[in-house]
């Protein structure tokens, strides 16, 4: 089964079309090494570029629900404050069905922008969605960050990373991304009408409607492409490792093979997420290390192991842990206490607030080195910071 199949391997209609799209457009763009510091410069001007037509979108939607309401007021409304309930619901079943269709057109605006972004932002990073190998995993990630979709639950090369999430939570985030975008745009309309028209802003709130509405279109759209920023240079970071630590591997024996992969298997499984740069670094470890079968997790077992391994060896396990650590959608609170004890094992602290900045500069497109992810951690014998 080929990574993209692990990731998500039974991908819904929308989900193919927009892998589809951005397999097209960035078909030509394939570079080697880590995006330049004028392609990164391209993305951070394309991201801002989306997001303020998302919030002008935002504007004219807010202005012409705004506009409508003050017209009904001021117009066909104007001294029916005291007719009943039943002779005015006509006139405000059209206005919200008015404020749904607007709603709509801005709701497929918005995916629409972050799936013209989120391409433009591969085509200036150089990240080639239509090969077969590792990558042609990330045409779909990001096709499901663009849809606001959440990762698959699906278990990684025999690993389940949400075998520590009970079955209630995972059911909530399924309904809380379900609810992310469409309804709670819906919702916020609802809001503005019904509960802000109660509050002392009654007056104002068809004037303000296009400035929150653009604010609340702003947040949408940067987070799916922060997101989106995290897939797409998350692999040039993976790949830096691999090239830095595991191209000469002969050496290796079944037992410090063993040791790499439960690490970044018991990385994957505490972040409590399928994440698909997670993903991508199991593919390219498992090919390293020509692995195929399934990993049988077990760190506790092969934990053992890390202290009698040389300190070269003991860089290359905390490196591919501290990278495991910053290449998903967050950095969890039980990945930080896997590294930290890891370090100890090895006579090293690790530096968190290193480890945070890191993440910052990966997500801003940063190259990640080698000597950049060993600089999360000191000597547990050293004073220094």
């Amino acid at each position: 089964m080929s990574a993209a199949e692990t990731y998500s391997p039974e991908p819904n209609l929308l989900e193919r079309r927009f892998a589809a799209h951005l397999a097209q457009r960035g078909a030509e763009s394939g570079t080697s090494g880590h995006p330049s510091r004028e392609r990164v410069q391209k993305i951070g001007r394309v991201t801002r570029w989306v997001i303020g037509l998302s919030a002008f979108a935002g504007i004219v939607s807010g202005g012409l629900i705004g506009g409508a309401e003050i017209w009904m007021r001021q117009g066909i409304l104007d001294g029916m404050e005291d007719t009943g309930w039943r002779e005015v619901l006509p006139y405000w079943t059209v206005f919200y069905l008015f404020v749904g269709a607007i709603s709509a057109v801005e709701i497929v605006l918005l995916y629409a922008l972050a799936l013209t972004g989120i391409a433009r932002v591969t085509q200036n990073a150089g990240l080639p969605l239509s090969r077969h190998d590792g990558r042609g995993l990330f045409a779909h990630s990001l096709a499901r960050a663009a849809l606001e979709f959440p990762n698959p639950q699906v278990h990684i090369y025999g690993i389940d990373p949400y075998a520590h999430v009970s079955n209630w939570k995972l059911t909530a985030l399924s309904i809380a991304y379900k609810l992310k975008v469409g309804v709670s745009s819906f919702l916020l309309r609802v809001f503005l009408r019904r509960v802000a028209a109660r509050m002392v802003v009654r007056g104002m709130v068809p004037l303000i409607a296009g400035p929150l509405y653009a604010v609340w279109n702003a947040y949408i759209v940067w987070r799916i492409m922060t997101e989106a920023r995290v897939r797409t240079l998350g692999p040039f970071a993976v790949d830096n490792l691999i090239a830095a630590h595991f191209q000469n591997v002969a050496d290796l024996g079944d037992s410090e093979k063993d040791v790499i992969l439960n690490a970044a298997g018991e990385m994957l499984s505490r972040g409590r997420d399928a994440h698909p740069n997670q993903v991508y670094l199991m593919t390219r470890l498992r090919e390293a290390l020509n692995r195929d079968g399934d990993i049988a997790l077990d760190w506790t077992a092969v934990r053992d192991d890390l202290p009698e391994l040389d300190a070269a060896r003991q860089t290359r396990v905390l490196n591919l842990l501290a990278l495991s650590c910053i290449i998903g959608a967050r950095i969890h609170r039980e990945q930080s206490a896997l590294l930290r004890s890891a370090c100890q094992d090895c006579g090293a602290m690790l530096n968190e607030d290193r480890l945070k900045d890191l993440r910052k500069r990966l997500k801003h497109g940063h190259q990640v080195t080698a000597k950049d992810l060993s600089a999360t951690r000191r000597d547990a014998n050293s004073s220094s910071a």
